[in-house]
């Protein structure tokens, strides 16, 4: 009894499958890999800009201090906050309000694997506020 084949209807089929599918898994690579290259940017973003709000946060207003009124000199919190941050390679926007300094520094992710589908990159943001308080 010699079996022969029933056609060429399933000729490729198993091809088309194993391409279907190693598709899928770099796409699920990249999506790994740049989600977490976006995570880590996204931490260091407000690390940045916590170290950099603090920093200028420690700049007083001497006049004030003396009359016993804490404030932050905006001038000098602002120069200060900034150049932590050009030390570091990055820029931001700072806002100083009496105690306050917030700072807001953006940075640029670059896809790596997820080019491959057409996606160039993310922006991440991170806001933080240091206040200046009256004591140690």
């Amino acid at each position: 009894m010699i079996c022969q084949p029933r056609g060429d209807s399933d000729r490729g089929s198993v091809s088309l499958f194993l391409a279907v599918i190693f598709t899928a898994a770099v796409i699920f690579a990249g999506l790994v890999y740049d989600a977490g290259r976006v995570l880590d940017a996204n931490s260091h973003a407000f690390d940045l800009a916590g170290k950099a709000a603090r920093a200028g946060a420690q700049d007083l207003d001497l006049t004030g201090l003396r009359t016993g009124v804490v404030r932050v000199d905006p001038d000098a919190a602002r120069r200060t906050a900034l150049a932590y941050l050009a030390r570091h390679g990055v820029t931001g926007q700072v806002a100083v309000a009496d105690t306050r300094v917030t700072v807001t520094v953006a940075l640029h992710i670059d896809y790596r694997l997820l080019t491959l589908i057409g996606r160039t990159g993310a922006t991440v943001t991170g806001t933080r506020t240091a206040v200046a308080t009256a004591g140690p």
